[in-house]
């Protein structure tokens, strides 16, 4: 029988030498004090290890946090209101200003359509007949000249719902589309307005298979949207009007003689949450980072410290998000965080948020508040050249430990896969010191092995050797 270690139970039984005492010897030597020592570092090093992970956390959800406050939509949102939504209603995006505006809808936009006659044929059976259908769309009742037109192919095999599916297909360079409403084939303008619709064909069989022929057919003219919008009468051929006030949308649903007010005024919820989320991240994350850097009590004799207590980096960042987190002075406006309630409210640095302050302020200048946290310009291609603002400054601290690609490596992936490379080290050595273990072990029980064989052999001479003597004694007597 073997221990648990490969040394036989045997062993010793003469020597005295056993298992225990081979182990006791391998502990002994310096092989094994280096694999114990290097094994504690490893766990040591993988404790410091996950507290970056779990500052990385906190600090990603701190940098999602602060890239809420760098969009239009935390400050720019509009609440928008009307007094009545079945006539119309409006929205605005962020450019739009505050404001309320009177609308009189007199008449809606409509599209020109025209409907043909009933088709006897089944919509999905083969018209059998052949030709070029031509669609033409004009500008308007009185000015023939065309906008778009475009050329449809008819096969014999083509049914009516083969035909309004081909018409359909190119809508966008002939400006009609198709429907099918009881086997009368409807063409329609695509956009609304006083337009005219022209319709023909290289046959007139085509036409009347198609029930268009002009005999068959009946035309609406469409016509544009008319509206009193604070008192200026506007037209416009579409009823979802976006350029009459700029970033405004006003959807126009029906008409009446009854005036609508429409209002717009800045959500400041959304900002608001948004600081308040910040803050409370920051406050979070601050306190993992103080819990990590802990010195606790040196006089005390079992003292417990964090587990990154030391680290220059983490001291760092503590530093720098403490200091911009308050920043007296952001992108040189005459606002500041404390002006927004945004300040220190404790000893330990803990920062609050007083809402009532930062909403006086939002409604006072809306404008200036979202400068003093983000502002960026661009370059005609739309690419964002510059950035600055209390958001954009907090962000770049953020990334610069976050950031993690091939050729930026931020201070939390270095030391991470600092850590990773330390640990494969260590274990490497660990290796070693096993290996070298394992071959002192294994001299170890040769030697006493023979050791106990020798002694074995010893005793059974002696014992032969007493024998005999014995023998020759008792043959004297």
């Amino acid at each position: 029988m073997t221990t648990t270690d490969g040394i036989s139970t045997t062993l010793g039984q003469y020597s005295g030498i056993t298992a225990s005492t081979i182990e006791s010897l391998l502990e002994a030597d310096t092989s094994y004090t280096n694999r114990t020592k290097a094994q504690t570092q490893i766990t040591t090093i993988q404790s410091q290890q996950t507290a970056w992970g779990d500052v990385k956390s906190r600090l990603t959800n701190f940098l999602t946090d602060i890239q809420a406050l760098e969009s239009d939509d935390a400050f720019g949102t509009k609440v928008a209101t009307t007094s009545d939504s079945s006539i119309a209603t409006i929205s605005g995006t962020s450019d739009a200003d505050e404001g309320t505006h009177s609308l009189v809808v007199n008449q809606l936009a409509t599209n020109t359509k025209v409907v043909g006659g009933q088709v006897s044929t089944d919509k999905a059976t083969a018209l059998g007949i052949s030709g070029t259908l031509t669609l033409k769309s004009s500008t308007s009742a009185v000015d023939d000249s065309a906008t778009s037109s475009d050329d449809i192919t008819i096969s014999a095999t083509d049914s009516l719902n083969d035909v309004v599916d081909k018409i359909n297909a190119k809508t966008q360079t002939s400006g009609v589309k198709a429907s099918l409403v009881d086997n009368h084939l409807v063409l329609a303008e695509n956009d609304a307005g006083a337009k005219t619709l022209a319709i023909s064909a290289d046959s007139d069989n085509l036409l009347s298979s198609l029930g268009i022929s002009s005999d068959e057919t009946t035309t609406t003219t469409g016509q544009a949207a008319k509206f009193e919008l604070d008192g200026v009468s506007v037209e416009r051929n579409t009823n979802s009007v976006s350029d009459a006030i700029k970033g405004v949308t006003i959807n126009l649903s029906k008409s009446s003689s009854d005036a609508v007010t429409l209002s717009l005024t800045n959500d400041t919820s959304k900002a608001t949450s948004a600081v308040s989320t910040l803050v409370s991240q920051y406050n979070s994350m601050m306190s993992l980072i103080s819990s990590d850097l802990d010195v606790g009590d040196p006089s005390s004799s079992d003292n417990t410290q964090g587990v990154l207590v030391g680290d220059s980096e983490l001291t760092r960042l503590q530093s720098q998000l403490s200091s911009l987190m308050t920043s007296s002075a952001t992108n040189g406006t005459a606002i500041n965080a404390s002006k927004l309630g945004i300040s220190i409210t404790d000893n330990d640095g803990t920062v609050g948020f007083d809402e009532d302050t930062f909403k006086k302020q939002l409604a006072s200048d809306p404008d200036a508040v979202k400068n003093f946290f983000y502002q960026s310009t661009k370059s005609v291609t739309g690419t964002t050249t510059s950035e600055s603002g209390y958001a954009a400054t907090l962000g770049t601290l953020a990334n610069s430990y976050l950031s993690d690609t091939s050729t930026n490596k931020g201070v939390i992936a270095v030391k991470l896969s600092g850590y990773t490379s330390t640990i494969s080290d260590l274990n490497d050595q660990i290796d070693k010191f096993t290996s070298a273990l394992e071959a002192k072990k294994d001299h170890y029980v040769d030697i006493y092995t023979r050791l106990d064989t020798a002694m074995m052999k010893a005793e059974t001479q002696l014992s032969y050797v007493t024998s005999l003597t014995s023998s020759s004694s008792s043959s004297s007597s």
